[in-house]
């Protein structure tokens, strides 16, 4: 049994008082009105379905991990999605119309699409038409383009791991190199890092070990708003003795107190989640891990054994650090040493941690640098293959993994494996057709060369790039 004092680092306030609760009921009242016209079958949906809104497998009203009712609000307010009746017959008659009055937001809560539609150059608007025509009109556009001038992307909500193995090999299979992701958009970096860190792309634990870890370190990462599932694993592990600790530029209120409806006493009172906040600058993360690093070598603070057996370049690393002045990672960083210090104190005194980290280290400039310099941090104190220990780079949707890990990847082959000759040629005797042996186009690309007039076909399995894309006018 883990004993811990009460935290030094930040102040607690034992009843939530002067915090903004949210109104669960009223978010239930809201998901329930939605969803009026099929109550029986959102019913379903939630107690037999699978979400299709985290990465967590749940699973009903359970998972595999916690005991207990299950759910969250980005599940309940997903649900919708699935109990919406079809788009009216004319609803798409007149584009302009639609771009002008409604949001993207405001259309899709029009309705779903329950048939094939069909929008031909010079026409206001869509039409319906049958399946068959729908599938030829696909395959003969693609023929027509050709492998080098067709593109396909595959979006992570709802896509299974099936679904993205299926259209990566399809993809190879008509000669089309540039099928990309969005485990690419949002994880690359970490995909390349771990890959060349540790062997492996994506992450060496599971959310048992958050339950049974001594710290966990959200870098970069805000779950209460993007993973909120992940917030009962946490509140759990803070049941246990867990400590939390935020590296961000901010402290989000939800990291601060977080209220989880499934909880009484959460519900009403709130639960402290972080213990102790590092408010590293923008694109700061690799100097202050370096940073935290050079304090942990000088303190002979690290796992001596596991680095000798189990690491390579260890000797290499220190002779980096060495040539890397203090104040110059303060300066980047954008900390005092006090405050790295604080952090290098608990985390030498935590037997077990988890490192966790997100967008907020992803999508920097220097963004494989910053996974790199974590993945160093975790192995300088053995906190990988063990239980209550690892690297987690933490997904928002269901089965972003999916599309590194199966090959829906323009610049990756399934398992992970570089776009080159040899592996082409490996795939190219498994799957009995030609691979092609050069990396495709990313999203962004793709963008890029259809302003060019170089794509003739662009295939795109849910997702949005004036959402996700920089420069909307462009996309």
């Amino acid at each position: 049994m883990r004993r811990w004092r009460p935290s030094t680092w930040a102040g607690l306030s034992p009843n939530g008082l002067g915090h903004q609760k949210p109104n669960h009921y009223g978010d239930m009242a809201k998901v329930a009105w939605k969803n009026r016209r099929h109550p029986l079958y959102a019913w379903r949906i939630l107690s037999r379905g699978t979400c299709d809104g985290c990465a967590l497998g749940v699973t009903g009203f359970h998972d595999w991990t916690i005991d207990g009712v299950h759910l969250c609000t980005t599940r309940l307010n997903l649900l919708s999605v699935n109990t919406a009746d079809a788009l009216p017959a004319h609803a798409l008659d007149d584009v302009d119309a639609l771009r002008g009055e409604r949001s993207g937001a405001q259309v899709r809560e029009l309705g779903r699409l329950a048939h094939p539609m069909r929008r031909r150059s010079g026409e206001r608007g869509f039409t319906r038409i049958p399946w068959d025509e729908a599938m030829w009109t696909i395959a003969g556009a693609i023929t027509r383009a050709g492998g080098e001038r067709t593109a396909i992307y595959l979006t992570s909500r709802g896509v299974t791991n099936e679904v993205y193995y299926a259209a990566g090999k399809a993809a190879r299979a008509m000669g089309i190199a540039s099928v990309d992701s969005a485990a690419r958009v949002c994880h690359a970096p970490s995909t390349y890092a771990l890959k060349e860190s540790i062997g492996a792309a994506a992450t060496t634990c599971s959310f048992v070990d958050v339950l049974e870890t001594d710290l966990v370190v959200l870098i970069g990462s805000n779950p209460a708003n993007n993973q909120p599932v992940f917030m009962k694993y946490l509140y759990e592990a803070k049941r246990n003795g867990t400590k939390v600790a935020v590296v961000n530029p901010y402290l989000e209120p939800g990291l601060d107190r977080y209220w989880v409806p499934s909880s009484p006493e959460s519900a009403i009172f709130g639960t402290k989640i972080c213990d102790l906040h590092i408010p590293v600058r923008p694109g700061g993360d690799a100097a202050f891990c370096n940073a935290v690093l050079k304090v942990l070598v000088e303190r002979g603070a690290v796992d001596h054994d596991f680095i000798s057996e189990r690491t390579e370049g260890w000797s290499e690393l220190v002779a980096s650090l060495d040539e890397q002045a203090m104040e110059d990672l303060l300066l980047t960083s954008g900390l005092t040493l006090g405050q790295v210090r604080s952090f290098a104190d608990l985390y030498a005194s935590s037997p077990t941690a988890i490192l966790v980290w997100s967008m907020g280290i992803t999508q920097h400039r220097d963004s494989v640098d910053g996974v790199r310099a974590i993945a160093n941090l975790g192995l300088a104190r053995g906190n990988v293959e063990r239980d209550g220990a690892g690297l987690m780079p933490i997904r928002g949707h269901s089965g972003v993994q999916g599309g590194a890990e199966m090959g829906a990847y323009a610049t990756a082959f399934p398992g992970g494996l570089t776009v080159d000759e040899d592996n082409a040629r490996h795939f190219a005797e498994l799957w009995g057709f030609d691979v092609p042996s050069s990396p495709g186009l990313t999203a962004p690309e793709m963008i890029e060369a259809a302003a060019r007039g170089e794509l003739d076909v662009l295939y795109a399995s849910g997702g949005n790039f004036l959402d996700v894309l920089p420069d909307p006018k462009l996309v």
